[in-house]
């Protein structure tokens, strides 16, 4: 039971039927090799990096598979190239680009926009989810579970209502780009992110107040990528916003705190 009480299994169990309701019933371009070499890479480069760094194997590596699911769920292409990137960015950046004992960026998100980058021919799979509501309701109630389990409520109800709010401004304004745009984010790939990208307890905020800006921030430069035709929108608006949310906390620690300091010590 204490391992159930893991919000990580809880999320792996969710993503490994995601996974294989994908390729099994919504016939999801990607192949068994694409996802069992992701998930491998993942999970050998975590245990190889963690016993570089600590002399001891992390088992079981529930992060790694995380990332790998995530990464095999959101990406798709014609060779395993992008997943090896991708694989190879999110655990390199993870244990590489740290502050405060803390990764930066969220592990899957940052391979996928890594690969988005290098390879834009990449896709990311939006409308091969299909509109099964069965499907849809099981990735809200299982999504909704790990959201209250790691207390990040507010970060998704900000988001989602934000990026429907602004989407349907949108329609109203520019009506002939509803259908397209509509298509584009009612789609499960918006739920994985959501669910299980944006809510990651290492790279986004606690506080209410700060969950609430990170959501509303995410979605508004989601939606303006996307109008701008930017592929992977939501995706690289999320490393927009974290990234920016470390810079918030490295000036707040190495500028403003050190100013204060110096006052004090100058009265």
């Amino acid at each position: 039971m204490g391992i159930i009480r893991d919000p990580r299994v809880m999320q792996i169990i969710l993503l490994g039927i995601y996974t294989l309701a994908g390729v099994f019933l919504l016939d999801f371009s990607v192949t068994w090799i694409q996802i069992g070499l992701t998930l491998l890479l993942c999970t050998i480069l975590e245990l190889l990096l963690v016993y570089w760094k600590k002399g001891t194997l992390v088992w079981p590596p529930y992060s790694a598979v995380i990332t790998g699911l995530g990464i095999a769920l959101a990406l798709r292409g014609d060779t395993v190239i992008p997943f090896i990137i991708a694989a190879l960015v999110a655990i390199g950046l993870k244990h590489f680009v740290r502050y405060r004992g803390n990764h930066i960026f969220n592990p899957s998100n940052s391979g996928i926009v890594a690969v988005t980058l290098l390879i834009p021919s990449t896709a990311t799979a939006p409308l091969q989810w299909g509109y099964f509501l069965w499907i849809l309701a099981l990735m809200s109630i299982g999504g909704l579970y790990l959201v209250f389990k790691v207390h990040r409520q507010t970060l998704v109800f900000s988001f989602f209502l934000s990026f429907i709010a602004i989407q349907y401004s949108r329609h109203l304004i520019w009506p002939e780009q509803w259908n397209a745009n509509f298509s584009a984010f009612m789609w499960g790939g918006l739920f994985v992110f959501m669910f299980n990208m944006i809510t990651d307890p290492k790279t986004s905020p606690k506080s209410i107040k700060s969950q609430l800006v990170f959501g509303v921030s995410t979605a508004v430069i989601a939606q303006i990528m996307i109008h701008l035709n930017v592929h992977n929108a939501v995706f690289i608006s999320l490393a927009i916003v974290t990234l920016g949310r470390f810079l918030i906390i490295w000036i707040e620690d190495n500028v403003l705190n050190k100013n204060q300091t110096s006052v004090k010590h100058s009265c």
